[in-house]
């Protein structure tokens, strides 16, 4: 603390008050806070000047103020979690202090951020401590949103589904999960959805990267990531189509670079100038949606040179003369000039880069996968890398960059209509098998669908709108879609949104379980058409927890599987979304086989009595099946 000259015993300002040396004393000591010497020093602001100025500054004091360590003494704990912006898998050092999270470290002996972080994952203590935080239970009542209780809110949603589920049967409510869930709880919410006995159920991969999911698996059977971040420092070139990584997933950037400083090249094709293509050696600009177009001239320059790998394809390719003959004769320069407007020139240096500088690797994201031909666009690239037998080395491969931190592990195991964990089909052997894993009565489970349903795959999350709003004789299932689940997932990011508002004024029931009120329920709250709102309606906003408040597992794109610690205790009134999946699950009556085989944590909080599955025991049986 910095005093002035004093006189006679006396600071030129004023007395030095007896909290001053006390204040003084603590930060000799080293146990000042920065609320203390603000405090102490006689120029903090009270407590309604705080919340004007810095509302997550009260918020962080309250909570350090309500768990003192033992004799004022400062607890501090590192704690290891991945940041959840992107699907790169950041590891960060998250540092706690008394049970706050106070500042954050990037992680030097990742493999993956080397140490590094973007400025999205720079700033991600806020998803824990920011001032949007949906804070407790609500309830849409005349208009607005009102707050209940924990255990109303519990009572009233599972009675409401199970109304549901009987009047209407099980396939009348769809619950849209999330890749920002962990694989534990992805991987509970499919097993809770089968219980409830119906396969409507998905998550964001389908609007991201389902295409690339079916090109990539018809292509060479499984559809995913080939080869990994750092991986690509061993490239010789990379050609990026359908990717800004530079914006998108900064930190994977970092391996491209290192790589050419190696001499690596580095080509994006885009129809913008991103900040990607400012580090490439070669840029093409194409018409948007002409993607086909260009992989397949690229192809047509690679047969006609003779710079195919004949033996990998010999070896290890059935199919390629079909492939080569559409290039060749199909995809002639002029015609792929009249579909993108590259000209020949440009897409025979792609192509002599690509060929004499191998390995040689290919990116997407997004920019791909999001036509209305994105699988042909998918397949398009997997059959380049096939052409110069790219796959399956090391600084070669497809490199697909996923959205969200967990849309590679939610996809592997979590809520799919089309298949159980692992990718399963929905054939009674597939069920009998997970049966068997879960430890419950096949003919049980059987019980608690429809008639042919179970082994009939479930609505999509692109196509809900339709399962709500299109006469009941044209969807595949008895009855409409009349409750929805959105459990970590928002709809902003699909179309056709006014049919999307009179879908979500149509339905029963409509819950948000989320750590912020989304996109879902502001629509939800916004006046309708008066021949669209229904009379029974019930919109209820659930608090739940962010990945930083409990622990789990994430794959990263390129199906790196790292353990995230909880960092802090659920804020508020949040709880953990596998804490909220087996309070529903006890009111539905399958409480006790959803959580079969786990160890649960029995606490009071918020007013009910919670039955918390152990993260660990999930893990278990994911890994036993």
């Amino acid at each position: 603390m910095l005093l002035t000259r004093k006189r006679t015993g006396r600071a030129a300002g004023g007395e030095l008050t007896a909290s001053a040396v006390r204040g003084a004393h603590a930060a000799a000591s080293g146990v000042m806070d920065r609320r203390a010497f603000l405090k102490r020093s006689g120029i903090g602001v009270g407590a309604a000047g705080l919340a004007a100025g810095a509302g997550t500054m009260v918020s962080i004091e309250r909570a350090r103020a309500a768990d003192p360590a033992a004799g004022g003494a400062r607890k501090i704990e590192k704690k290891r979690t991945v940041c959840t912006h992107c699907s790169v898998g950041c590891a960060i050092d998250a540092v706690v202090e008394n049970g706050v999270w106070v500042r954050q470290e990037p992680v030097f002996d990742s493999p993956i951020n080397l140490g590094a972080h973007c400025a999205k994952g720079a700033a991600i203590r806020e998803h824990g401590h920011g001032e949007h935080r949906l804070k407790s239970p609500m309830k849409l009542v005349d208009g607005q949103y009102r707050k209940i209780s924990w255990e109303q809110a519990l009572k009233e949603v599972t009675e409401r589904l199970a109304e549901l589920k009987k009047a209407s049967g099980p396939d009348s409510v769809f619950f849209v999960g999330s890749s920002k869930h962990n694989n534990e709880q992805a991987y509970l919410l499919r097993k809770f959805v089968s219980f409830f006995g119906t396969n409507n159920c998905d998550h964001q991969a389908r609007i991201c990267h389902s295409t690339t999911v079916a090109g990539v698996a018809n292509t060479w059977g499984y559809g995913a990531m080939t080869n990994s971040y750092n991986d690509m420092q061993n490239t010789k070139c990379a050609l990026y189509i359908g990717s800004n990584a530079a914006e998108a997933h900064p930190v994977s950037m970092l391996h491209m670079l290192h790589a050419k400083e190696t001499g690596a090249k580095l080509i994006v094709v885009d129809p913008r100038f991103t900040r990607t293509a400012a580090k490439a050696d070669e840029f093409v600009r194409l018409r948007s949606g002409s993607d086909i177009p260009f992989l397949f001239g690229v192809m047509h320059h690679i047969f006609k040179n003779g710079w195919e790998d004949k033996k990998y394809i010999e070896d290890r390719v059935w199919g390629m003369e079909k492939v080569r003959d559409e290039a060749l004769k199909v995809w002639t320069p002029d015609k792929v000039e009249e579909a993108c407007g590259v000209p020949e020139a440009q897409v025979y240096k792609v192509a002599e880069m690509m060929a004499k500088n191998r390995p040689s690797t290919i990116v997407w994201c997004m920019g791909q996968t999001q036509h209305t031909t994105g699988n042909a666009v998918v397949r398009a690239s997997c059959l380049l890398q096939l052409v110069l037998g790219n796959v399956g080395v090391s600084g070669g491969g497809t490199n697909i960059f996923r959205g969200h931190d967990n849309v590679q592990g939610a996809t592997d195991v979590g809520p799919n209509p089309d298949s159980l964990p692992g990718y399963y089909g929905l054939a009674a052997g597939s069920w009998k098998h997970f049966a068997s894993a879960w430890g419950v009565d096949y003919e049980w489970i059987k019980a608690q669908f429809a008639p042919g349903m179970m082994e009939k795959s479930g609505t999509t999350v692109s196509r809900w709108v339709d399962a709500v709003l299109e006469n009941s004789d044209l969807i595949d299932q008895e009855h409409n879609v009349k409750g929805m689940v959105f459990w970590g997932h928002a709809p902003n990011s699909q179309t056709r949104g006014l049919e999307m508002k009179k879908a979500l004024d149509r339905l029963e029931l409509l819950v948000v379980i989320d750590p912020h009120p989304s996109a879902t329920a502001a629509m939800a709250a916004m006046p309708g058409d008066a021949g669209d709102l229904n009379p029974k309606r019930a919109v209820y906003l659930l608090p739940a927890a962010t990945q930083f408040e409990t622990a789990g597992s994430c794959t990263a794109s390129n199906r790196s599987i790292q353990w995230r610690e909880q960092v802090i205790e659920p804020l508020w009134e949040s709880m953990s979304d596998h804490a909220i999946m087996q309070a529903f699950a006890e009111r539905l009556g399958f409480g006790e086989q959803l959580s079969k085989q786990y160890k649960k944590v029995t606490f009071k909080k918020h007013g009910v009595e919670w039955n918390e599955p152990a993260v660990e025991d999930i893990l278990r049986e994911i890994n036993r099946s």
